[in-house]
């Protein structure tokens, strides 16, 4: 695999895996995204999927491990839909996200087989990529001349889901009905559900995710 496809890749990865984080701000329950430690709580509730947001450093630092100087930045990061936590644990949960991110690759990261490659071939695999897996990206294009400005968007990532959850202290483990299982640190703030992402091989456990959710 060429650098330049495992900082797509990377790309992918933080985005579709990891929705949170400091780059949206707001008012009201999206005011404390990102803001929120681990802290546990009683999740029994209704809730309505309020946003999310994505850790710029974060996502900066996970890129630059793959391609030192590159650069990435999410913006337009929504989250909607609903979530219900019973008191006799099971729960379901409805969710549709949506991101956009620009990437900086210098051309040091753009060497294939002893060879540089352009912007627009670098577009030209993204075309490819995007056509191979629509359902990754709804659009990725590439420009430049020597570094190169990537604007990814992430097609709408659907997810409807059901089963059984544990909470214990400050991690939420999900069991869907099919046998996967899901979840992390989460924190009960008020009338806010804040479900973390955290990347622990960060300093401190990093995090990398929160989708907030509001009870109804």
């Amino acid at each position: 695999m060429t650098q330049t496809k495992n900082v797509v890749a990377m790309v992918v990865l933080s985005v579709a895996l990891a929705p949170a984080l400091l780059s949206c701000g707001g008012n009201g329950a999206l005011a404390s995204c990102g803001k929120v430690a681990a802290c546990g709580g009683n999740v029994v509730g209704n809730y309505t999927i309020a946003g999310a947001c994505v850790n710029d450093s974060a996502l900066n630092m996970n890129v630059g491990l793959d391609c030192p100087g590159a650069t990435a930045k999410a913006s337009g990061v929504s989250a909607s839909g609903s979530a219900s936590f019973n008191a006799d644990l099971t729960y379901t949960m409805t969710q549709t996200l949506t991101a956009s991110v620009t990437e900086t690759i210098p051309a040091s990261c753009l060497t294939q087989n002893g060879l540089t490659l352009t912007c627009a071939q670098v577009d030209q695999l993204l075309q490819q990529l995007v056509q191979m897996d629509p359902t990754t990206f709804s659009s990725a294009h590439c420009s430049g001349s020597s570094s190169c400005t990537c604007n990814f968007t992430l097609a709408p990532q659907m997810m409807t889901e059901s089963g059984t959850y544990v909470a214990a202290g400050t991690t939420l483990t999900l069991t869907s009905s099919t046998g996967s299982t899901s979840g992390g640190s989460y924190c009960v703030e008020g009338n806010n559900l804040h479900l973390l992402s955290m990347d622990m091989t960060m300093p401190m456990g990093t995090i990398t995710g929160d989708t907030v959710l509001t009870k109804k």
